[in-house]
């Protein structure tokens, strides 16, 4: 019973009037709970790096290749923890650029119905109804959730969403239990800001972000979102934990289309096209299984691991077509009539990908932990074009080896290195060899650190850290391919602090130094900073409610990002950025109802900042200043 005790916590009440993400947080590095985030990482970025399009997705601590999100409230997600550095050195197996373990929303031991709202940002607002059914008799629970909304986006993109969901937690018998899971997210209408090119070594001029700019016409788009799962963990025999995952996720966009602002002048003229292509789709079918054994030894414990995952994936793609629309103003709404596209076959990629291991990890408490693991990957990736089919495969060793060291029980030093595999995408259409699979890439990653509890309720963690990646760019012949490589090197700091009652601070920074090497580079055709990649990141979290208080508390967040280079030949950057956000929370008992009401204001001083993406290098301005009422209840 004492290796099961190890596996089965206690699941958290599915309670949503007392979600508060800075009072939960340990650290500074990512978490989100609800419609709450903080930390300097999340799912899709951490350490410069995607951990999602890295396929460091987990469930529960178990693999899980994420296609479809969790919809727009994480009915099914109770929380998401990003795992870099100390947090994730006795994890089963890590990967490069860190982990973003996913806890499920379970049944407690009291029946609990909650209901929230909102309104706002703009004209949003929608609602929510979650039921908490306990485990009868300590056998089975469950977990229901609707909710509905209608969401004004950033420039008043209107879409609307319906997402359900539902998790039955069963435990046969002291020894086993048995979590099943499904939600589905159904959205409507909504487009993003177009992206915007300009012609030159300089930014777009600035344009009204109150409305949604461009072609004045009605485009019906829908995506559906698909995540279903089991889980079944049982004590084998003595001293064993087995542990088996099986998910499944799917993602479809129909009617989907993008308006492209190329050519942009410094006075705002551009060149307008509409692009738009046939439903793509993906899917995925992943999981693991794997065997846990823990053998105390007096003040000693040793945990051994054998664990098989894998994943068969398959994505329709391709056959869009551009319209050219000719010249026209960034920021200007004008009336288009709905062009006529001339869509091409789509592509069908299938990816089949599996690992074998075994890892250990030993523990001496008041001295430290060592661990260490090697596994054996199969990839086989096969692309059927329209004319042709293309193929890679691989089969690498992977490895990874972990070490800590109590100094004191106050001071502990820590260091890892990691061996992972992750997929590198497809040509681009610009080549010689569009859209052909590229090799799986071989991945690694070495860090070092330290944490140090400065007093009671203070906690420091800082570390350093190195990952390198191969390097995708066009060759000599225009070939799309592995021309050098690609080095993010950093440190990371994260401090976590309660100095006194009622207030607890999150707050942490990143200073980033991501370099190129390779023949692009030595040749000229780019230089060797990748745009869109800020220096330094700085992310600081307040919350503040004493007793005296009775039951409010104020909440403050400061985002900074260094200015950073916005083309691929390094002549240009966007400026520094700063953001404010402040919140305010009521918490009261209303009718034998727990009710929290919140209220928050995002970019306080209505920054304008333009973002540019790392992979294309289009200019998006930031989302301006922003009110968000919300009111949750549990019965």
């Amino acid at each position: 019973m004492f290796a099961f005790a190890l596996v089965l916590d206690a699941p958290a009440q599915a309670q949503r009037a007392s979600e508060n993400v800075v009072a939960s947080a340990e650290d500074a590095f990512g978490t989100s709970i609800g419609n709450e985030s903080i930390g300097l990482y999340s799912a899709m970025e951490a350490r410069g790096f995607s951990p999602k399009e890295a396929g460091n997705m987990r469930i529960e601590g178990l693999y899980y290749d994420q296609q479809g999100n969790f919809g727009y409230t994480n009915q099914v997600a109770s929380s998401t923890t990003i795992r870099v550095g100390l947090s994730a050195q006795s994890y089963p197996f890590p990967a490069p650029t860190g982990i973003a373990d996913i806890r499920l929303r379970l049944p407690g031991q009291m029946l609990v119905r909650s209901f929230s709202a909102h309104a706002g940002p703009y004209t949003s607002f929608g609602g929510q109804a979650d039921i908490d059914i306990p485990r009868g008799n300590g056998k089975i629970g469950a977990v229901m959730s609707v909710a509905a909304a209608q969401k004004d986006m950033d420039f008043h993109s209107i879409f609307y969403y319906v997402d359900v969901a539902g998790t039955l937690y069963w435990t046969p018998n002291d020894t086993t239990e048995i979590i099943t899971f499904a939600n589905r997210t159904h959205a409507f209408d909504g487009e993003g800001p177009p992206p915007i090119f300009t012609a030159g070594e300089f930014l777009p001029p600035k344009i009204d972000r109150s409305f949604l700019a461009g072609p004045e016409f009605k485009q019906h788009r829908e995506r559906i979102q698909n995540n279903e799962g089991v889980i079944v963990r049982s004590v084998a025999v003595e001293n064993w934990v087995l542990q088996a995952g099986v998910f499944r996720s799917t993602n479809l966009l129909n009617g989907d289309f993008s308006i492209l602002y190329r050519d942009t002048q410094p006075d705002g003229r551009a060149t307008l096209s509409i692009r738009s292509r046939p439903s793509p789709w993906s899917s995925s079918y992943s999981g693991e299984v794997r065997a846990s054994g823990v053998f105390p030894e007096g003040p000693r414990r040793h945990t051994v691991h054998f664990a098989a995952r894998g994943r068969a994936g398959r994505r329709l793609f391709g056959g869009e077509d551009t319209v050219l629309h000719g010249p026209a103003q960034i920021g200007v709404i004008f009336s288009r009539s709905v062009p006529t596209f001339n869509f091409g076959p789509q592509s069908d990629d299938e990816i089949r990908h599996g690992t074998f291991g075994a890892s250990y990890v030993g523990l001496w408490n008041g001295v430290g932990e060592i661990s260490g693991g090697v596994q054996k990957a199969t990839y086989r990736r096969t692309v059927d074009y329209p004319t042709r089919t293309a193929a890679t495969r691989t089969s690498p060793w992977l490895y990874n080896g972990t070490l800590a060291v109590s100094a004191s029980s106050d001071l502990t030093f820590y260091a890892g290195y990691t061996r992972g595999l992750e997929d590198s995408g497809i040509a681009p259409e610009s080549a010689a060899n569009p859209g052909e699979a590229l090799a799986a890439s071989l991945t690694k990653q070495v860090d070092a650190g330290l944490r140090y509890r400065i007093a009671p309720r203070t906690t420091l963690v800082a570390g350093v850290f190195e990952v390198s990646k191969p390097y995708f760019d066009r060759d000599a012949a225009n070939l799309f391919t592995s021309v050098g490589a690609l080095t993010h090197r950093g440190v990371e700091v994260s401090l976590s602090s309660e100095p006194f009652e009622g207030l607890k601070i999150v707050a942490g920074t990143v200073l980033l130094k991501a370099r190129v090497s390779g023949f692009t580079v030595d040749q000229g055709l780019i230089a060797e900073v990748p745009p869109g990649r800020a220096p330094t990141l700085v992310r600081f979290n307040a919350n503040y409610g004493p007793k005296a208080w009775n039951g409010f508390s104020l909440s403050g967040q400061v985002n900074h990002e260094s200015s950073q280079f916005a083309n691929r030949l390094n002549t240009f950057k966007v400026s520094a950025a700063t953001t404010i956000d402040l919140g305010a929370r009521y918490s009261f008992t209303l009718y034998d109802a727990r009710t929290t009401v919140r209220f928050d204001v995002q970019n306080l001083t209505n920054s304008y900042i333009w973002t540019v993406n790392t992979a294309s290098g289009h200019f998006s301005p930031s989302p301006a200043r922003r009110y968000i009422l919300r009111v949750a209840a549990d019965l």
